[in-house]
């Protein structure tokens, strides 16, 4: 049994079949004061323990895709727009 679910699985990833582009990931400046507001909104939820300096770092990198694993969002160590809307920073 898992030896086909292997092989359906291979064969759809090796199909010729074209693949629709991805959508472009439009990731935002980090300046310090969006990056604040993250750190704040995370450490809120309890995603984030470091210090709010607004330097995206690899504590808040960490915190960031803790959060959208939690979420069942991609995880990218970045801040881009799905990421202040889920966060409750910016709006659709």
């Amino acid at each position: 049994m898992i030896l086909l679910v292997g092989a359906v699985v291979c064969l759809g990833a090796c199909s010729d079949e074209p693949v629709a582009p991805a959508k472009p990931i439009t990731i935002l400046p980090a300046n310090d004061a969006v990056v604040r507001k993250v750190q704040i909104a995370l450490r809120k939820q309890g995603y984030y323990t470091g210090i709010t300096d607004g330097f995206l770092g690899q504590n808040t990198a960490f915190a960031i895709q803790r959060f959208q694993v939690d979420h069942d969002q991609i995880a990218r160590p970045f801040i881009d727009r799905a990421l202040l809307v889920s966060l409750g920073i910016a709006t659709h």
